[in-house]
Formats: structure tokens, sequence, C-alpha cells
């Protein structure tokens, strides 16, 4: 391969992950006719398909698939070699950062993260947004967000990530309920009481939702009498009404006297939840957003 066409590999790289040439010409700001030209001469340079074409799109050949873990590695080592040359610094900087976030942490960790920010690089600019966890991923590595904050999980290779809050699950009621006066719940109360749950249709509901088979079963017995859009709307329904609803302790304390809360210790739900950061590896050493996720760390050392 020649030094001018180094490019295509850019393109071949994109294909491999968008699976759509589409979705690659979108991401690449070039016409969907480049990037079918780019692969066309790729399959030359390397003898062999590559890109076998399906109903929804492509699929990489066995060939393809091996030789694509090196050329992204390769391009991320690129782009990080570019980022070293960035200068990068707070007091003075006019960055423009998007966030996206679930909406459990808007009400603790972000305002946390505005204020430092604030102090240290009065014109930066936050801007936070929720997305479906499911697409966060994809926007990372196309730029179209700086970082996610959100429940961990495995990703891919070009994801980098870092745990930096863990808790655990417990039953929450509003002070004033009839019951509960010893501050303990058994699973036969958990199941004879109504309950306000999340939406099945709220992108968010998934953080609480990672329960294992035999919990999961006890759930689905809940008498679920209301259900929210949104972390905070639990709270808020649960405060002055006679109704149970699942949150995570720590920010439960926290917030135990905003919204009269009782927390009720039981021994039938045994989950841990973490929230990871997560950023595009070819990014990895940005200095703006190395910054941005020291940042984040350090509000989260004071929020919860």
């Amino acid at each position: 391969m020649k030094s001018s066409e180094y490019h295509l590999l850019a393109v071949f790289a994109a294909v491999v992950e968008e699976g759509k040439y589409t979705k690659v010409a979108k991401r690449l700001g070039i016409t969907q006719p480049s990037v079918s030209q780019s692969v066309s001469k790729l399959r030359n340079i390397y003898n062999d398909p590559l890109f076998i074409r399906e109903k929804l799109g492509v699929r990489p050949t066995a060939f393809a698939l091996e030789i694509y873990p090196d050329i992204a590695d390769a391009i991320s080592r690129l782009d990080a070699l570019s980022a070293k040359r960035i200068k990068f610094d707070p007091n003075s900087s006019k960055r423009v950062f998007r966030i996206s976030t679930i909406s459990l942490f808007e009400h603790t960790l972000i305002p946390t993260i505005f204020r430092i920010v604030e102090k240290e690089a009065p014109d930066v600019t936050l801007l936070v947004e929720n997305h479906s966890t499911k697409v966060t991923k994809d926007m990372l590595r196309q730029g179209s967000i700086d970082i996610a904050i959100e429940g961990s999980v495995k990703t891919q290779s070009f994801i980098k990530s870092q745990t930096f809050y863990d808790d655990e699950l417990v039953v929450v009621c509003g002070k004033k309920h009839p019951l509960f006066s010893k501050g303990t719940i058994l699973e036969e109360e958990f199941l004879n009481n109504q309950h306000i749950t999340l939406s099945s249709l709220s992108e968010n509901n998934s953080f609480f939702e990672r329960f294992s088979i035999t919990c999961l079963d006890m759930l689905k017995k809940r008498k679920v009498k209301r259900q929210v859009a949104s972390y905070w709307g639990l709270l808020s329904s649960v405060k002055d009404s006679d109704s149970l609803a699942i949150f995570t302790r720590k920010m439960a304390v926290a917030n135990i006297d905003v919204f009269n809360l009782k927390i009720l210790e039981n021994d039938f739900l045994e989950q841990k939840v973490e929230a990871s950061i997560f950023w595009s590896k070819s990014r990895s050493i940005d200095p703006s957003i190395v910054w941005l996720i020291d940042k984040v760390k350090e509000a989260s050392i004071g929020s919860f």
C-alpha cells in the first residue's frame, strides 16, 4: 500500500464498525460513492472481498475481521499522537463539552461538576444531554459527545471506561408510612404492598433492573400502582404516598430529608450497582478529555 492510500484504512475501520456505507459517509463527512470507491481500492490491495452485502448493510469477511484490530489500533495511535499536540488551559479555554448522563446523576453529580468547573474554567461550556445507553458508545466514537456517565457495562475495544460510583439497592418509603416502624421489611411484606417503578419505556430503567433471575421472578410479583419516567420521580412520588420504591442507598441517604424518606433494610435485594465514565480510546491522552474526566471523579467524591 502506498502512503497516499493510508486514508483508505480509516474508511475500512469505519465500515467494519458501522456496517452501512451511509453511516460511514455521515461519520467521515464524505459521500457514499466515495466510501464504495475506497472499499473497492482496498479489495484490490488485499485481494479479498472484505465485505459481503446483506439486506441491512454489509458484513466483514473473515480476513477483514482478522486485520481490523491492528488497523483500528494504528488509527487510534495516530489520533493519540495528534492529541498530544493539543494544549488545554482550563482557566482560559472556551471549550464546549458535551456530556451524556442518565437522569440519576442530574440531581447530585452534575450540579457538583458545574460548581467545580465554574471555579477552574469559567469560560468552559458544559452541555449535559440524556441519550439512550444503547447509542452513547457510538456517539463517543463519532465525537458527538465527549464523555458518557452511566451504568457500568462491558464495551468494545475502542471505548475506555473507569468506575467512579458503586452502591447497593434498597427499599424506600415515605417517612410517614403507617408500616415498617422498625426500618426493616420482609419479602412477603414487600410483595403485599403497592409499588412505584420506572416505566419500562424509560431509557434509564436498566440501571436498576440488572437483577438475578431469582430476584427478577420475585419483582414481577410486585403490585405496581404507579410508574414514573425518571429516577427522581420515584422519590418524589414515594414522598407523600403509601407506596414503596427501589433506590440506591447512598443517594437515598443523601436525600432522606429532602424527600422525607425511610430506608427499609432487607435481605432479598442482593443487587449491587456501579456507574462509570466512558470515553473514546482515541482521545485517552487528549488533555481536555483527561481534565474533564478528572473533574467528574473529583465531583463524585463530594456528591455521594
